[in-house]
């Protein structure tokens, strides 16, 4: 059965090796969840699997969405409505720009009244959703290294236990790791290009604290865009934010899960070595 705590009970078939992987080495010194042993019946005391709580910070990141996502789905309802009244639709809604003081302690905020219903879309709400999303996704990679590094014994030192330092094509780590497993090397190197350029993000934000975006808004409804190079703010705002983190939530959790696949293969299949 599976407990809340591994991600599966959040998200049902998302990461279904999750558990597997960490019963199959609770009971040896490559526990997955911090616990040490006391005895050789007693573990110490649970708080919390590592990756479940990354994942979890990414999902409410992404919750941060929420009021952009209701704003453009009214705006693009009022458009809709328009053109079966009027043959055309018009921009859906009316904005303006205020400064409050009050409500948003000087941080930028439009106000949007959509049918008589007023939103407020607030920037800071879109940097906070972008700051979480991103330093949690580099978490949740540079911890699926420490634990490839535990149980392969890749040998990466623990100040350099980093997504980056395990996929480096010119470093070591990732060479010796595919002496040992083949499959889970290339799976890794796979997904190097799918997330190089949400690790950009997450380094810029790590480094300047700050992504700049735009706010796109029409009849169409309204779309947050980030620049395509994300070191560049004079490079084209062409990225759908929403549409990103969401595509690169995906991705990350199928790359641990079919990592857990078969790291659990290889736990398995070496136990006498490992």
């Amino acid at each position: 059965m599976t407990t809340s705590w591994y991600y599966d009970s959040h998200e049902k078939g998302a990461f279904p090796h999750q558990q597997q992987l960490c019963d199959a080495v609770r009971w040896t010194k490559y526990n997955l969840e911090g616990q040490k042993l006391k005895s050789p019946t007693v573990l110490s005391a649970i708080q919390g699997n590592p990756l479940t709580i990354r994942l979890l910070a990414l999902d409410e990141a992404l919750e941060r969405f929420d009021n952009a996502k209701t704003i453009d789905k009214k705006i693009k309802e009022l458009a809709e409505e328009q053109f079966r009244k009027n043959g055309h639709s018009s921009m859906g809604g009316t904005w303006k720009d205020e400064s409050s003081s009050l409500n948003t302690k000087g941080a930028p905020i439009e106000i949007i009244e959509i049918a008589g219903e007023r939103f407020e879309f607030r920037h800071v709400d879109i940097q906070l959703a972008l700051y979480e999303f991103f330093t949690s996704f580099g978490s949740i990679l540079d911890r699926l290294t420490y634990e490839i590094d535990m149980l392969y014994k890749l040998g990466i030192p623990q100040q350099n236990r980093y997504w980056g330092t395990l996929t480096n094509a010119k470093g070591k780590y990732l060479a010796i790791l595919k002496g040992k497993t083949e499959d889970l090397a290339n799976l890794l190197g796979d997904y190097v290009t799918k997330f190089k350029m949400a690790i950009r993000y997450r380094n810029r934000l790590v480094h300047d604290g700050i992504i700049h975006f735009e706010v796109e808004r029409g009849h169409i409804g309204l779309r947050i865009n980030l620049a395509e190079k994300p070191d560049d703010d004079e490079s084209n705002f062409n990225v759908n934010a929403i549409e990103f983190c969401e595509d690169k939530k995906k991705e990350v959790l199928t790359l641990l899960n079919e990592s857990y696949m078969l790291m659990l293969q290889y736990f398995e299949n070496h136990k006498e070595v490992v």
